[in-house]
């Protein structure tokens, strides 16, 4: 009928001392598992910034090719219309 009061103090104690460490052991699990993640961010981030950059630099240089057609043609144009409106000599 009589318990021993240390021994149930003992149990108590190991029964929070496994608990504590496997709470730490999914800590570190879920750290380790957060570290990988935010590798693959951090990844993922610098390739969609190196990208940004690739078509960046293409839309400048299709800017600049196209706005030398247009005055490629504007001059054309001009000088067609000098021609027409010119009196022939």
């Amino acid at each position: 009928m009589f318990t021993n009061p240390f021994v149930q103090s003992q149990q108590m104690l190991d029964l929070w001392t496994k608990a504590t460490q496997e709470q730490i052991s999914r800590m570190d699990q879920m750290a380790e598992q957060l570290h990988k993640m935010q590798g693959q961010a951090v990844e993922r981030t610098r390739e969609a910034i190196d990208e940004t950059a690739r078509l960046m630099k293409e839309s400048l240089a299709y800017s600049t090719q196209l706005s030398a057609e247009w005055r490629k043609i504007t001059l054309d144009a001009t000088k067609k219309a000098a021609e027409v409106v010119a009196p022939k000599a």
